[in-house]
């Protein structure tokens, strides 16, 4: 057991390593973290940085190497964890032990982690078992920081307090010798004095005595709660490990249980400059939080699954309550993890769950949050990433792309030994170019994917070659000749995309997007082979000539990438494409942009359409006031003349619409009574006219809960409470009965994906329930 000073010293240097990866600098971190062999703190800190690294780069090397540095760390910290200890030795205010008993846990997930990612099914079952340890371990020393729990009902200043008196009373009392003691459980739960007492606490009697920041101003100008802190300066590149603590003080935004904005003004940390009580308590509430974020995510039926492995725990808003104790507690690994997951998970619900009780809530909290760490390392990739992501969810997708681009052309200017976090800011770029209809610059993107890491190259390729092919496409709807370019590209890209298709695994099987892929794949093969003996191909024509659906749009859609926060330039342009394939849309006007006399042309070869973006419109229209789906069938297409000739195919349109549709009604709520239209449409469909993608109906039924939860928000702007409350119950019955279809649906297309989102979205109509007085 190395004495103190010798702990404080290899937490300081630690923590300086991880702040090198974090900063982007991968070589200087493994040399700082590789520089004590003989510390738990480098070894632990080596194995999470090779497991980001492994885990964006995702090659088999790295995975393995990761792997056996955290098998190698989690050996050396458990040895420390039950090593003989001198009696009354403590780690910061806790037990001595308890921070190796911390990296233990920490080695342990990092490994769970890695082994969900193997291959095998063996893995995943070694992961499990990892993951109930780690989980244990947590959880064990969540109990000796926080004895009295933590409620859903605690606010944060209560949870600050109750550990600022604990600090205080234990850093106040008269040190006793410290003597030889027969192991480590021999303290564990004994209050014990830290052996090193902040100067400024000693011989005080209260929290009042102790020196106090000056209160701030918010925002919106009222102003702070007082903070009782040690001063310390705020954060800058060139500060040290102990400088982030203090800038997170005084103020977070979090949304509640009923979804409203609760803005928690708590104290600073009396132990910011305590690296020891700072660790565990950062750590402890990082790895309960964590835990319970994840549990609270997971459909009801998986959670009770995991139950049997002694998981529990899956209350949302005391984990994001323990995750922003850790994030404002912790400049460690554990305090960095804790925002990074923070932003991470606020924006997931942005982007996938469709609709938010609270989305200026989760806005200003991402926002916050990601202020804070990006002050300190204003050029790290991850957090460059998720300014970018920032951007995008707040509608500002050009401000994010600028964000991406400057920070790839200052890395390739200046150099970045962290390259395999490249990927993340390119992987963004492609959907921020698709979210625009910036067809070439997506594929450039997704193609330059695959230099970078080896997940799935066969996903990258189809959204490329479908980017190309909808570039093809809308040079045709502007009445020009494809790129000869464009076409020699798209054309190589789906020729190997076959080939591409299983090459990785996922426990053994292959990964839903490429299942998926190789489907649509059959099927656009299949429609070449009826155009060609319709006589509208020749013998040996490509399959870009046929494609008009996508992989990029079908892709786009999984992702939320098409429609949800795209830029209204994007989603006209979108809609103007999809409008120009025959036969014309069922609903909505003609593009303006589309012209009825533009022939579908290739190269060499012409096509006439026997009917034209002005024909039939009027006699399919419905009713903008309809809600329920009409059994009408769809008039069957042509194989000979349509560009959609399937019944199938209308059906992908019709929901790429009604997704494009619901999408502008964030600019303008008129075009929600258009998207329910579309989505109703498919929803009316047969069996036979869905044939293999079944996919879309579902699909459609989530989206249409997401457009009543929508038309409420529009209905409701400026009603009183009463009334407002009369529309939400109308609405959240409806789109409650929407999700109902979706989860009673059989298997389909990416369905654990979307089940994920129904349950998502439930939770926000839940909190949205509890705002109006509806629960």
């Amino acid at each position: 057991m190395p004495p103190r000073e010798t702990v404080l010293k290899q937490i300081e240097g630690a923590s300086r390593g991880f702040e090198a990866l974090l900063d982007n600098d991968l070589v200087q971190a493994k040399q700082i973290l590789s520089s004590d062999p003989d510390s738990a703190f480098h070894l632990v800190g080596l194995g999470l940085s090779a497991f980001l690294a492994a885990i964006l780069s995702r090659e088999d090397d790295e995975l393995r190497n990761a792997q056996e540095t955290l098998i190698r760390a989690e050996t050396m910290a458990n040895n420390e964890a039950n090593a003989k200890r001198a009696k009354g030795e403590t780690a910061g205010i806790f037990p001595g032990g308890t921070e190796y008993k911390l990296l233990t846990g920490d080695a342990t997930i990092g490994q769970a982690l890695i082994a969900i990612m193997s291959e095998s099914y063996v893995e995943f079952v070694k992961a499990i078992w990892k993951m109930n340890k780690s989980y244990k371990i947590f959880m064990g020393i969540f109990k000796t920081v926080f004895p009295e729990d933590v409620s859903e009902n605690d606010s944060l200043h209560d949870i600050f307090t109750r550990l600022n008196d604990r600090y205080l009373e234990q850093t106040t009392k008269p040190q006793p010798a410290v003597e030889s003691s027969g192991g480590f459980f021999s303290s564990w739960g004994r209050k014990k004095p830290s052996a090193v007492a902040a100067p400024h606490l000693r011989h005080v009697s209260s929290s009042s005595a102790i020196p106090t920041l000056p209160s701030t101003s918010a925002s919106n100008g009222d102003a702070a709660i007082a903070a009782s802190a040690p001063v310390s300066e705020l954060p800058s590149r060139s500060g040290s490990s102990t400088d982030l603590s203090t800038s997170f003080a005084n103020k977070v935004t979090l949304a509640d249980s009923a979804g409203n904005a609760e803005v928690d003004s708590y104290p600073s940390p009396l132990w910011a400059n305590d690296p020891l009580t700072k660790l565990v308590i950062s750590g402890a509430a990082l790895g309960s939080g964590m835990f319970g974020l994840i549990f609270s995510m997971l459909p009801p039926k998986m959670r009770k699954m995991i139950s049997w492995f002694g998981f529990s725990n899956s209350n949302r808003p005391v984990a994001l309550k323990l995750l922003t104790i850790a994030a404002s507690t912790g400049d460690d690994v554990h305090g960095y993890f804790a925002s990074l997951t923070l932003v991470t998970f606020y924006g997931f619900l942005l982007l996938m769950s469709g609709w938010q009780a609270s989305e200026p809530t989760y806005l200003r909290s991402l926002s916050t949050i990601l202020g804070r760490v990006h002050d300190r390392f204003p050029n790290g990739t991850l957090w460059v990433l998720n300014r970018a992501k920032l951007a995008r969810y707040e509608r500002r997708s050009e401000d994010a792309v600028g964000i991406i681009v400057d920070a790839l052309g200052r890395e390739a200017k200046e150099g970045n030994s962290f390259r395999e976090a490249d990927s993340l800011l390119v992987f963004e770029l492609s959907w921020l170019y698709l979210s625009q209809a910036r067809f070439v610059e997506t594929a450039d993107a997704m193609e330059r994917m695959c230099t970078l890491n080896s997940w799935s190259h066969a996903t990258y390729i189809a959204i490329a070659a479908g980017a190309l092919v909808d570039e093809i496409n809308d040079q045709r709807r502007r009445g020009e000749s494809p790129s000869a370019e464009i076409v020699e590209r798209a054309d190589k890209l789906l020729a190997k995309l076959r080939g591409l298709c299983g090459l990785k695994r996922v426990f053994g099987e292959k990964p839903v997007t490429e299942v998926f892929i190789l489907r649509r794949l059959e099927a656009q093969k299949a429609k070449l082979e009826r155009w060609i003996r319709a006589g509208r191909l020749k013998e040996g024509a490509k399959l870009w000539e046929v494609v008009r659906i996508s992989n990029a749009s079908e892709l786009g859609l999984f992702w939320a990438t098409i429609g949800g926060r795209s830029p209204a330039s994007g989603i006209q342009k979108q809609i103007d494409l999809l409008s120009s394939f025959s036969p014309p849309p069922r609903f909505g006007p003609a593009s303006s942009s589309v012209s009825p006399a533009t022939p579908s042309s290739t190269l060499g070869r012409t096509e006439t359409r026997s009917s034209t973006l002005s024909g039939n419109i009027s006699r399919r229209r419905t009713s903008v006031a309809s809600t329920t789906p009409s059994a009408a069938p769809i008039p069957p297409p042509s194989s000979a003349t349509d560009d959609l000739d399937t019944t199938a195919e209308i059906l992908q349109r019709d929901l790429l619409l009604g997704i494009l549709y619901t999408a502008f009604g964030h600019y303008d709520s008129s075009h929600y009574a258009l998207a329910i239209q579309f989505l109703d449409a498919v929803l009316a469909a047969s069996p036979a006219e869905v044939g293999e993608e079944k996919w879309v109906v579902p699909f459609a039924g989530w989206h249409r809960a997401v457009v009543e939860l929508k038309t409420g928000d529009a209905e409701t702007k400026d009603m009183e409470s009463a009334k407002a409350k009369e529309v939400w119950r109308r609405q959240m019955d409806r789109a409650n009965g929407w999700l109902d279809q979706v989860l009673a649906t059989g298997e389909y297309d990416m369905k654990t994906r979307l089940e994920s989102r129904v349950l998502m979205l439930r939770d926000e109509i839940q909190m949205k329930k509890v705002k109006v007085g509806l629960a």
